[in-house]
Formats: structure tokens, sequence, C-alpha cells
């Protein structure tokens, strides 16, 4: 299926080549299959996925090209980390903060950036949305991902192999994965996000949570 984009037509695929037919959207996001995000996103309206992005506090510019849903612009790992932290929260968003709080010697505040939440996604979809991102590792293309406890998230893969990702979270913790070369050069052949980049965040999530007890999702 090709679709009109700007002055020329754009012919979407999935990674792998192949085609599966009607799937569910569980099932598409376990398989990171391109062509259901695609046709999502047109019904859905791009303008609508813009603007829940800056919702979830993704300020990258984004034009409304029929490959945005797969990731057509340039997103910061902070940024991805940040909008998955509000999927953790159930829904409650907080701006990334570096430097929540500064003292003096006698421990008097002179700085104080402690995030203040809002709520900005309905916790039922929400919840919604991280059962279906828990499939992604629990039997889709992140298996490498599985850390013994509740964890949800999403790989992703450039077709030329230059970038590959892996954004998940649990209940108390949202990290990024990127991997790529500064230089743009194409990564070894195979690289990918869930066999490259997820292996390495379930790395750090195990040394990061390795003190703090297993917490269930919130529940909305």
């Amino acid at each position: 299926m090709s679709y009109r984009d700007g002055d020329g037509y754009y012919t979407p695929q999935n990674y792998d080549g192949s085609y599966m037919g009607s799937v569910s959207l569980r099932t598409a996001l376990s398989y990171s299959r391109n062509i259901p995000a695609i046709r999502l996103g047109q019904e859905v309206g791009l303008d609508k996925v813009i603007e829940i992005c800056r919702i979830l506090g993704i300020q990258a510019p984004m034009d409304p090209v029929i490959s945005l849903p797969l990731g057509a612009t340039g997103i910061t790992p902070m940024e991805m980390a940040g909008a998955f932290a509000t999927f953790a929260s159930g829904g409650w968003h907080s701006p990334p903060t570096f430097i929540a709080q500064v003292t003096d010697s006698r421990g008097r505040v002179i700085l104080d950036n402690t995030p203040r939440p809002q709520l900005v996604l309905d916790p039922q979809a929400v919840a919604g949305l991280t059962s279906m991102l828990e499939t992604v590792i629990n039997s889709g293309t992140a298996k490498q991902a599985a850390i013994g406890r509740p964890a949800a998230g999403k790989t992703g893969t450039t077709s030329s192999e230059r970038d590959v990702w892996f954004v998940g979270y649990t209940p108390q913790l949202s990290t990024a994965v990127w991997i790529g070369n500064d230089n743009y050069a194409p990564l070894a052949g195979g690289a990918s996000g869930g066999t490259t980049a997820a292996p390495a965040w379930a790395d750090f999530m195990r040394r990061a949570l390795a003190d703090s007890a297993v917490e269930p999702w919130p529940q909305p």
C-alpha cells in the first residue's frame, strides 16, 4: 500500500519484508510491525500524534509525514526516557530534572526544582498500553530485556542499521538505550534494538534496581 506524502508516494514495509495480514495492536507492537503503525497514524491523525508527543515532553521538531509513527524525526534519549516515564507512572508527567534541589551548608534550600507531576494521560489507557508493551519483552522483539520483574518497552531499528534503540520502564524507573555511531555509519550487520540495545538495557536495569523491591504497575 502506498501513501501520498508531499510531492511523492511513500510505500512502507515491515523490517523483515514480510506481511502478516490483519493483526491486533498487541501483536503489531510485540513484533515491531511497521505497516500497522503507519495505518494507525493515519486513523488517529498525524497532528494528534504530534500533540501527544508534546504532552509527553518531546520538543524535537516534527512534521506530519506518513513515516512519523515509525520515528521519522530526531529525538534524544532523554526525551524518550521522560516520555516513557509518564507511562511508568500511570499517566503522570514531570519534566526531566537534572538538579532537583540545592541546599547550603546549613541545609537551607536555595534552589528547589522538585518535580510537580501532572496527570496528562488517561490512566486506563496507559494501563492498556503498558500491558501491550509488556508483551514486547515477554514474547516479542525484546525477549533479551527480561529482568525478572514487571517491565515494558519498545525496540527500534532503522532500516540502514544506523540506529538501534530500546526504551523501557518498570514502575520505578524509565531508561532509554541508544546505540549508534557519531558519524552515522551503519552498525555491524544484524544489529537491532532487540539484540543489541535490549541486553544493555537489561544489564543496567538489573544493577540499578538491585536494591529495590519488586513493585506492581500502578492501578488505574
